[in-house]
């Protein structure tokens, strides 16, 4: 997770200067962390219920 949330730290550096004394600069931060830190999760959630397989990125064809 650390290496999601430096990813995400990192697209924001890019853009901006953020003020993290200001609440509407934590709440962005927050929102962009949140959406990545999710799909982690349900990635997470997908693997444990269905364990990936080579074939599950793209139906199979990929590996051709």
């Amino acid at each position: 997770m650390r290496e999601i949330i430096d990813s995400v730290l990192e697209d924001i550096a890019k853009d901006s200067q953020i003020n993290f004394s200001s609440q509407s600069a934590r709440d962005f931060i927050a929102e962009k962390l949140e959406v990545a830190l999710k799909n982690h999760v349900l990635m997470l959630m997908e693997d444990m219920a269905c364990p990936p397989s080579e074939d599950r990125c793209c139906g199979g064809d990929c590996h051709e």
